[in-house]
């Protein structure tokens, strides 16, 4: 009976301990969820007219890419919120000095804040981490999320670009007469003044920076749309603003440098001779490179018709924007397109004849007198009076002087002429030896003999004056080509080397703006808090 007694009494006691040591956070949840009656689908508020102010705020940890084709942006961030739940609030004291609960977020209500301008159709949150409470019932989420958003591209200086992209979170769910989106407020250490945070939150420690855009400005902002109503989901939102530059090195080595020494290869057409046949070869290689630079750019760049990329300023309107920003492989192909021209229209010249085209006189007097001079061409020389003939000419000088020579010499004196100028016989070749009108058949005689073989030398001299003038007249057309190439050398190239430097020098130049808003002053920068 003792035994028996003794048994009751440590079973009571051991189930007086067991009561005692029952969870506090187990007794807290099933005080907030079961005996107060919890709704998670019903929003915190005493009354159906008050709104549920929610607060946001960004934190960046890696700026994963920017595709321009699909013009999507890619991030990695902590998306934070914070509201109050007066459903979830308790006296610490009564549950063991519980502070803070953890629980998973679809135990209670959330304000259902998506990214409205996402690119891939999943607006909600990557991976729904648990939730903070606090005794007060303020409730604390920040769940982890890789968004894509959409971004316009600018391509107007492009590898020289800097781009405006946002994401812009709204409610889906509710009103702006039902929940009031703020930017989070925190508070100073030094001062405990509170301020918003007006700006995407970097953690130094946590964030990988990305090898091809570098962020310039992040502010955060809070958007009301006046003229969409209030008891509508778009009249607000939060939109979180990065305005990045793209680094430039990796395009300038690999596509602007090769490109621009593609491009001044153009101006060796107008040094190649038109007798080489390779003019051509070398003009159609040089538009043909250009091309392939023109593919490869195009498979980076969206398919636009806003702007024309730069390798290819706002100035008040679209259309002066294009107009002044035309770009380099398009100014570059229309330049290799007008060198194309200009080599066929050379190489016409260069292959005329007297037998196809007849030089006009303006043609002669424009390329073959005052533009060499102004171009600084050397002119063939003309032989002085008396000086032997060379070239083509020589032939026809001595077959005159043969001309001449025969027809004062008899034959007998042209056979004994060595002999008797060896034994220091005077000739006796005088002008007199022509034959004159009214002498005798027998006179007349030696130059009747020798007359076909003069006019055979006549025939001859003729043709090689013909032959002559008419390689002369090939010589001028060579000349006027030759004219027309230094010409376009000198027009080409100044054009080519001032588009280059304005182009390019218009892109290095365009920088962001040193204040993220027009008109706004201020820099959204934790250095530049604004106290509440």
């Amino acid at each position: 009976m003792g035994n028996l007694l003794q048994q009751l009494a440590l079973l009571g006691a051991l189930m007086l301990s067991g009561g005692l040591c029952v969870n506090h956070e187990e007794r807290l949840i099933h005080h907030l969820f079961e005996e107060k009656g919890y709704d998670k689908e019903l929003r915190p508020v005493v009354s159906p007219d008050e709104v549920v102010d929610v607060y946001l705020a960004l934190t960046l940890s890696n700026l994963i890419s920017l595709k321009e084709v699909d013009e999507t942006l890619t991030t990695n961030v902590w998306l934070e919120h914070g509201w109050t739940d007066y459903r979830l609030q308790w006296n610490k004291s009564e549950f063991g000095g519980v502070e803070v609960l953890r629980l998973p977020p679809d135990m209670l209500w959330l304000p259902e804040i998506v990214l409205e301008n996402n690119n891939d159709g999943l607006f909600e949150v990557a991976y729904y981490c648990n939730v903070l409470i606090y005794d007060t019932g303020y409730v604390y989420w920040l769940p982890p999320a890789i968004f894509r958003s959409t971004c316009l591209i600018n391509v107007d200086f492009f590898p020289f670009d800097w781009q405006n992209c946002s994401l812009r979170f709204r409610s889906l769910a509710y009103s702006a007469l039902e929940i009031n989106i703020h930017l989070k407020t925190d508070s100073d250490p030094d001062t405990g003044r509170s301020y918003p945070v007006e700006w995407i939150i970097i953690d130094p420690e946590g964030f990988t920076e990305n090898g091809e855009w570098e962020i310039i400005h992040r502010p955060a902002r809070k958007n009301i749309y006046p003229d969409i109503p209030l008891d509508t989901s778009e009249h607000q939102d939060i939109t979180f603003y990065l305005i990045i530059k793209r680094k430039p090195l990796f395009y300038v080595i690999n596509i602007v440098i090769p490109c621009i020494l593609i491009a001044f290869m153009v101006i060796l057409v107008f040094y190649l001779p038109a007798d080489s046949g390779e003019k051509m070869t070398l003009v159609i290689s040089v538009l043909l490179a250009q091309s392939v630079f023109l593919l490869l750019i195009s498979q980076r760049l969206p398919a636009t018709s806003h702007a024309i990329p730069l390798i290819g300023n706002p100035c008040g309107n679209a259309s002066s924007k294009t107009m002044l920003s035309a770009r380099y492989l398009l100014f570059i192909m229309l330049l290799v397109t007008a060198v194309v021209i200009i080599s066929v229209v050379v190489l016409n010249f260069h292959f005329r004849t007297p037998s196809t085209h007849i030089m006009s006189d303006w043609v002669r007097e424009v390329f073959l007198e005052s533009l060499p001079r102004l171009l600084g061409m050397t002119q063939p020389t003309e032989s002085p009076a008396g000086a032997p003939c060379i070239r083509r000419c020589s032939s026809a000088g001595y077959i005159a002087k043969a001309e001449e020579y025969f027809s004062v010499k008899s034959r007998s004196e042209l056979m004994f002429e060595k002999q008797s100028e060896r034994h220091g016989l005077t000739s006796r070749i005088t002008p007199a030896r022509f034959v004159p009108v009214g002498v005798d058949s027998g006179e007349e005689q030696p130059y009747e003999h020798i007359k076909p073989a003069i006019d055979n030398a006549n025939y001859i001299v003729k043709h090689m004056r013909d032959e002559n003038s008419y390689n002369e007249e090939i010589d001028n057309w060579n000349r006027v080509a030759r004219t027309l190439d230094r010409l376009c050398f000198f027009l080409i190239t100044p054009m080519l080397v001032v588009g280059t430097l304005w182009i390019f020098l218009m892109g290095i130049y365009n920088h962001p703006p040193p204040l993220p808003f027009a008109g706004d002053p201020y820099d959204y920068r934790e250095e530049n808090k604004r106290f509440i």
